[in-house]
């Protein structure tokens, strides 16, 4: 393929400003030529390494922001430049031609709707099912509590969002976290659609640093605690479920037990596990979420329950648990959906027997693990470490609702007494 394409700053047109234009060199046929972005910056903020604005430059707000939307205006070009010499019409085109098909067709008439519903079918189309399920719910929840069948991304403002957030929480069950579900996902829509050339960031709604005042925060709010203690695990260990017990609420412990010894690894990779992710009496697997590489050593507790879903098969690509059956993405989907949320039920069944004042789900097991190596003494970068979490904050949020009025009247205890 004799195109090219980097990006890169432009030093033949300095600015007065000192900055240098971002721009997209091409590189087809032999001949060069740029395409422009709306961002300049100087030459000690541009990372030739990362191709990247650092985040020091001062000329640009929203820095994070404004580098995901050159990298993802980069993969389109890309892409376009792939299925061109796919279809064997690359090398015939004129530079002309190919920047005209490089550049992004803006359509400021493009509806907020209209276009979610294209990305909704392009995530379909790629096997991101779970993904464009929550675009379809974030487009549903506009529609139902704007009470328009349509909006233009120029409509949605700041105040737009506020009174969208004002309906939802008049609503006595509804709570921040659900709604930051639904406006991160707006948000996403909305910085795809700055790529695309549909939305224009200079109406950008959301704030991307505290000085953005007037902007649109995504509030959350602190959530029930969701981890037991070791105490409680044990309680689980131990219990025998009668002789009339459904084989579910027996499969339900199993599956939770599992995930807390293997550091609450989520109950979708479980479903995706296979017998290609054993070797040497560890497990590999990568996270659905992330892609991040996970090798847990599998202790005897871990086998046990192995064993009991028979893991004496032959074949490499059998599952280790018995929860998707069809073979299809949607299928599949859909049989994890269901064994989840026959999981969770029966979890809460164990849990009122046991006396465990919490909604038990397979989640808990996660934060659980987390807080029991905090009380344990575990450093929490080893913690951080053990669960894949990116920085330390994170992991702070599993752990910090540990603390109960308990612990601090002991502190108090100690201090003053």
């Amino acid at each position: 393929m004799a195109t090219k394409i980097r990006l890169m700053i432009d030093k033949r047109r300095q600015k007065k400003d000192d900055t240098y234009p971002i721009v997209f060199k091409i590189y087809h046929n032999r001949i060069r030529t740029t395409i422009k972005t709306d961002y300049s910056v100087e030459e000690k903020f541009w990372d030739k390494n990362a191709l990247e604005i650092d985040e020091k430059a001062k000329n640009i707000k929203n820095i994070k922001t404004v580098n995901k939307i050159l990298k993802d205006k980069e993969a389109r070009i890309r892409k376009i430049i792939v299925q061109l010499d796919d279809d064997n019409t690359l090398a015939n085109l004129t530079m002309s031609d190919l920047i005209s098909k490089l550049k992004p067709k803006s359509d400021p008439t493009t509806t907020f709707v209209t276009y979610s519903e294209t990305i909704i079918d392009l995530l379909k189309n790629d096997g991101r099912l779970g993904y464009s399920k929550s675009h379809k719910d974030a487009v549903r929840f506009v529609v139902n509590y704007s009470q328009k069948a349509d909006v233009h991304f120029s409509e949605i403002t700041s105040k737009f969002l506020r009174k969208l957030e004002n309906k939802y929480m008049s609503v006595s069950t509804n709570h921040f976290n659900g709604l930051a579900v639904y406006m991160r996902t707006i948000r996403v829509i909305y910085n795809r659609a700055i790529t695309d050339g549909v939305a224009e960031i200079q109406q950008y709604p959301f704030r991307q640093r505290a000085t953005d005042k007037d902007k649109y925060r995504i509030k959350k709010e602190k959530t029930l605690k969701r981890a037991i203690s070791k105490e409680h695990i044990q309680l689980i260990e131990s219990y025998q479920p009668g002789k009339d017990a459904s084989r579910l609420l027996i499969i339900a412990r199993l599956f939770f037990l599992f995930s807390f010894y293997m550091r609450g690894i989520n109950f979708v990779d479980m479903a995706h596990l296979h017998m290609r992710n054993i070797e040497n009496n560890t497990l590999i697997f990568k996270r659905s979420k992330n892609s991040r590489l996970y090798k847990i050593k599998i202790n005897a507790k871990a086998y046990e329950i192995l064993e009991h879903f028979g893991l004496s098969k032959e074949k490499a690509n059998d599952y280790l648990f018995p929860i998707i059956k069809r073979a299809n993405k949607e299928g599949m989907r859909k049989d994890i959906a269901n064994a989840l949320k026959t999981t969770n039920k029966y979890l809460n069944v164990i849990a009122k027997e046991l006396g465990i004042p919490i909604n038990l789900t397979t989640y808990v097991s996660r934060h659980s693990w987390a807080t029991i190596a905090d009380k344990a003494g575990v450093n929490r970068r080893i913690i951080s470490k053990g669960l894949g979490h990116a920085d330390l904050a994170t992991t702070e949020i599993y752990i910090d609702d540990l603390i109960s009025s308990d612990d601090l009247e002991a502190a108090d205890e100690i201090i003053t007494g």
